[in-house]
C-alpha cells in the first residue's frame, strides 16, 4: 500500500502508466460499485459533480467518496428515488520507489534517485470540467441529493461545481416512491410491541406468583421455628419438674 500522504499523487505528471501487461502485482482496486440505487428507472433530473481542476484522484478516495453519498442518499431518499454513476476510472498505476527509513537509514540503503518504483496503487486522471460522479433523480428531491453529493465532494483531492442538467424521460413520471425507513415496516413494530406487552404481563404474573410462594415459605418456616420454641420450653419445664421431686 501506498506510505506517501496523498499530495504526492495529486498533481499530473509525466504520461499515464496504464499498461498492465508490462507489470506485475498491481494492486487491486478499492471501488467496490460503479453504479447504485434504481437502475431500472429513468430520472428527470442529472446532478453531477464537475472538478475544477484537473488531478489524480486514489481508488481510495473515490471509494472514500461513494461511501459518504450513498449512506447518505439511502437514508433521505430510499433506494428506488435515485441512479448513482461514477464517471471515472483509476486506470493509472502508482509507483513508489520504497526505502528505508528511520534512524541512520540513509547509512542503510542510499538507493537510485528517481527510481522506476514498485505499483502501489491505482488512481483516476481527471481533467478541468469533467464529470466525476453523476446523480439522476427526482425535482422534489434535488436540495437532498446536493446535500449528499457535496458531502462525497469533501472526499475528493479537487475543488469541484454541481451541474444541473435535464432529462427528457419516456413515458410518465411517477414521482418519488414513497419512502419508509427499511429498518422495520410499522406493522411489524407494532406485532412486535405487543408481544413485548404480553411477555412483560406474563412476567409480572410470574414474579407475583413467585414472590407468593417464597413469602408462604417464609411463613411456614415461622411457624416451624415457633414449634420449636414450644417444644424447648416445654422440655424445659419438665426438667424443672424433675429435678424438684
Amino acid at each position: 500500500m501506498v506510505r506517501k500522504p496523498a499530495r504526492m499523487y495529486r498533481n499530473l505528471a509525466k504520461k499515464a502508466y496504464t499498461r498492465r501487461e508490462y507489470m506485475g502485482g498491481v494492486p487491486g482496486s478499492k471501488i467496490v460499485t460503479f453504479d447504485m440505487g434504481n437502475l431500472n428507472q429513468e430520472f428527470p433530473l442529472e446532478i453531477s459533480l464537475v472538478a475544477e481542476e484537473g488531478c489524480q484522484i486514489r481508488h481510495t478516495a473515490l471509494e472514500a467518496a461513494r461511501i459518504s453519498i450513498n449512506r447518505r442518499l439511502m437514508g433521505s431518499l430510499g433506494r428506488m428515488n435515485f441512479y448513482l454513476k461514477f464517471r471515472v476510472y483509476p486506470h493509472h498505476v502508482l509507483r513508489e520507489n520504497k526505502q528505508a527509513t528511520g534512524a541512520g537509514a540513509d547509512r542503510v540503503s542510499e538507493g537510485m534517485r528517481l527510481a522506476f518504483g514498485k505499483a502501489v496503487g491505482t488512481a483516476a486522471r481527471v481533467k478541468p470540467g469533467q464529470k466525476v460522479i453523476s446523480l439522476f433523480t427526482f425535482h422534489e428531491l434535488e436540495e437532498k441529493a446536493k446535500d449528499a453529493l457535496r458531502h462525497g465532494a469533501h472526499k475528493l483531492p479537487t475543488p469541484s461545481r454541481l451541474v444541473f442538467e435535464e432529462h427528457e424521460v419516456h413515458g410518465p413520471i411517477t414521482g418519488p416512491v414513497a419512502f419508509v425507513r427499511e429498518e422495520e415496516p410499522e406493522p411489524e413494530k407494532e406485532e412486535k410491541a405487543a408481544e413485548g406487552a404480553a411477555e412483560g404481563a406474563e412476567g409480572e404474573e410470574k414474579g407475583a406468583e413467585k414472590k407468593g410462594a417464597e413469602k408462604k415459605g417464609e411463613e411456614k418456616a415461622e411457624e416451624k421455628k415457633g414449634e420449636e420454641k414450644k417444644e424447648d420450653r416445654k422440655g424445659r419445664e419438665h426438667r424443672k419438674e424433675h429435678r424438684k421431686d
